[in-house]
């Protein structure tokens, strides 16, 4: 699978530096979660990666494309949920109804079928991100990113959405690299962790999660003592 590698990345807005001279490879086939505190560069990381803005340094994606989960669904709100889909295959799947079972599939496996021929602006929030969930699935890329794509949902819709997102990646694994500031959702889906903090930012603590993430419960002891390795790292580190 494919491994996602930075060297000598750079970044800067104006007079802050984001990054200097920031190295790190992510694990292919695997789910890396980057805990840090607001403002750190989280998402700046993520943007470099896909390309998003300018940088310095090299980011060697091993000839793969890169899908993209943001904090708002970001889809057309003026064609439905159906379309919203398809045009992420049109490009490369030219059979329609090799494109109609792929849609009906993911939607299905996200149990938002019923909400195909719906307009975005008629869906909860839950529903939209799952069907932003659906589309950076159906995208033909190796790497996917996630920007705190629960952030804004309430703890037991949360705690669905990342069951089905760890299911989508069991059928079709991704190399995933998952920005959050929330330890819970790092302990339900990490295979390896990464704490950012400085500035410029660097990486100050990483281990990983044995544990089989359909044994992994919020409440299991052996997952409180992972939180409090978690915990240790992120107190040591500089915020």
């Amino acid at each position: 699978m494919t491994l996602l590698n930075i060297e000598n990345l750079s970044v800067s807005y104006g007079d802050r530096v984001v990054f200097d001279d920031f190295s790190q490879a992510f694990a292919g086939g695997k789910i890396s979660v980057i805990l840090g505190g607001s403002g750190v560069g989280k998402t700046t990381l993520l943007n470099a990666v896909a390309g998003l803005l300018p940088y310095g340094g090299k980011i060697d994606l091993g000839g793969q494309g890169v899908s993209y989960i943001f904090q708002s669904d970001r889809l057309v709100k003026n064609i439905s949920v159906y379309k919203n889909l398809e045009l992420v295959l049109k490009a490369t799947v030219k059979d329609r109804k090799e494109r109609r079972r792929r849609i009906e599939e993911t939607l299905a496996l996200l149990e938002i079928e019923d909400e195909a021929k719906k307009l975005p602006t008629e869906l909860s929030g839950g529903q939209a991100q799952r069907v932003a969930m659906a589309r950076a699935y159906l995208f033909d890329a190796d790497i996917l990113l996630l920007d705190e794509p629960f952030k804004a949902l309430d703890t037991a819709l949360k705690a669905r959405l990342i069951a089905q997102l760890i299911a989508l990646n069991e059928k079709k694994p991704r190399t995933i690299v998952f920005v959050t500031h929330a330890i819970d959702e790092c302990l339900l889906t990490a295979d390896d962790w990464y704490v950012l903090s400085g500035s410029p930012a660097g990486i100050c603590a990483s281990g990983s999660i044995d544990i089989p993430k359909e044994e992994r419960k919020l409440s299991s002891p052996a997952l409180a003592t992972v939180r409090e390795e978690l915990l240790k790292a992120i107190e040591s580190c500089d915020f």
